[in-house]
């Protein structure tokens, strides 16, 4: 590291100032991380509403409205 000057402070190279590179080694790091946790969130939701039971279906507001019908439905037969 060179001497200080007095006027004006240290003077310091473009590279000792950056230490480091300028490859962009973190920001393809941080992208295909990025990409591989949307991938893996987008396989664990998609198997999971795929492999969901009728049950487990009727905790939606959805599958509340379908088991409302449904039972409406079986209870007109039985009259």
């Amino acid at each position: 590291m060179p001497a200080p000057d007095r006027r004006n402070g240290p003077r310091i190279d473009t590279t000792d100032a950056r230490a480091g590179s300028r490859e962009g080694v973190v920001r393809w790091v941080l992208l295909v991380s990025l990409g591989l946790a949307i991938i893996a969130l987008t396989v664990i939701w998609v198997t999971g509403a795929l492999t969901q039971d009728p049950v487990e279906s009727e905790g939606t507001s959805t599958g509340r409205i379908e088991a409302q019908r449904e039972g409406d439905d079986v209870g007109a037969d039985s009259r």
